[in-house]
């Protein structure tokens, strides 16, 4: 019984190192097959998320990305990536995702933001395709190559041409070709070609050139594998399938070795770990800073908005003082003018009660004048009488005195007593 376990076990001991070796080889396979380029340098805050995960995380250099990997760089950011014998230079605010590679085309999807592309070499046939929201930038040739998506508006795409050519492909087989020294804005899948100036970012075409002088081929990760057919593939699989059966003996040997390896990596790791910690204690403090430098520069700039939208209140505010003291002054202006108008009103109405007053004195006057005409006229009238009554009587005196001297006797009704001296006294002198 213990034979039998013994002869299981040294049968299963080759079989396990042969599935073993199968699994190391195809999971490399696999790797290779998917790894489009590595994280090289980082400046500021960058954020990666993996293939099928919408979560996001801190980005370490060093790390690969592969199909479906997603990075964004924050406000004020940098980061290097490579990608074979190419350097993808991100600027802050960009977001690209690398969509995949197949035969001969490295695809990677530029969403928002600037980016710029230092080719040293390439294979002949081999093409990157830098996808846009309204175009298709292939790159065939070595060079220095520049894309920005416009923030505002991402169906504009700025592309320049340092050296080398640049094909732009939109819809219905429409493309144009930029060589050194060349650049262009187009809008829409239609590439119409849009006259605007566009703004440039001294600081990243600064840190761009300053990366292109420390950089190094050396340090270019390899060439990324494209994905071969599945021919290829079975063909491959076979070929690592026997070279993980002739190997399955070397690597059983070598287990011991690895966890030798495994308790020296242990070892080394618990020695690290007082590094990692510190490590890890000032990645904490540089984004404590830079979260404090982000706030602080929030703040900035809301105290900038708040005077911004203070004078502006205040402008808003004199404004509507010159509008109000303006109504004040119209209404002043309207109400001494009124005032005026009332003024001459009541200047009239007095001129023309005076005028009516001096109308009715008038009247009285002539009224007046009237009547003493009237009483003079009685008076002369009286008077006239008077002298009339007077006159008869002194004719009739004189004819009384007529009658005497011609010793005619009194007419009927004459007084016989009268001396005839009195007939020639005045009435009054009788009385």
């Amino acid at each position: 019984m213990t034979r039998t376990r013994t002869s299981l076990s040294a049968l299963q001991r080759p079989l396990r190192g042969l599935l073993l070796g199968l699994a190391l080889v195809c999971a490399g396979f696999a790797a290779n097959a998917q790894s489009i380029g590595r994280l090289n340098l980082q400046q500021g805050t960058v954020s990666v998320s993996s293939a099928g995960d919408d979560r996001w995380s801190a980005a370490r250099p060093g790390r690969e990305l592969g199909a479906g990997d997603r990075i964004w760089t924050d406000r004020n950011a940098r980061a290097e990536v490579y990608i074979g014998p190419a350097a993808l230079r991100l600027d802050g605010g960009t977001y690209v995702e690398f969509t995949g590679i197949d035969e001969d085309t490295i695809r990677i999807n530029a969403g928002r933001g600037n980016l710029q592309l230092s080719v040293r070499d390439m294979a002949s046939g081999q093409r990157i395709s830098i996808d846009t929201p309204n175009l298709s930038a292939v790159i065939g040739a070595p060079g220095e190559y520049r894309i920005a998506v416009d923030e505002a508006d991402t169906t504009t795409t700025w592309a320049a041409v340092a050296s080398g050519h640049l094909t732009l492909r939109g819809q219905n087989g429409i493309s144009q070709l930029l060589t050194g020294r060349q650049q262009t804005t187009v809008s829409g899948r239609n590439l119409t070609t849009v006259r605007t100036t566009r703004s440039q970012n001294g600081s990243f075409d600064t840190w761009v050139a300053e990366r292109g002088r420390y950089d190094d081929p050396v340090r270019y990760a390899q060439p990324a594998v494209a994905v071969p057919p599945a021919a290829l593939i079975a063909r491959q699989q076979q070929i690592e399938y026997e070279q993980a059966r002739q190997q399955a003996q070397w690597m059983e040997q070598q287990r011991a070795a690895q966890a030798a390896q495994q308790q020296q990596l242990e070892w080394q790791r618990e020695q690290d770990w007082p590094q990692q910690q510190e490590w890890r204690r000032q990645e904490d403090w540089r984004q404590r800073r830079e979260w404090r430098d982000r706030a602080e520069q929030d703040r900035w700039q809301q105290q900038q908005q708040q005077q911004q939208l203070q004078l502006q209140l205040q402008q808003q505010q004199r404004q509507a003082l010159r509008q109000q003291q303006e109504m004040q002054q119209r209404a002043a202006q309207a109400q001494a003018l009124q005032q005026q108008q009332l003024l001459q009103q009541q200047q009239a109405a007095q001129m023309q009660l005076q005028q009516q007053r001096a109308a009715q004195q008038q009247a009285l006057a002539q009224q007046q004048m009237l009547r003493q005409q009237q009483e003079l006229q009685q008076r002369t009238a009286q008077m006239q009488q008077q002298a009339q009554a007077q006159q008869q009587a002194l004719q009739q005196a004189q004819l009384r005195a007529l009658q005497q001297q011609r010793g005619t006797p009194p007419q009927p009704g004459q007084p016989a007593g009268d001396d005839p001296r009195r007939l020639w006294t005045s009435p009054d002198s009788r009385q």
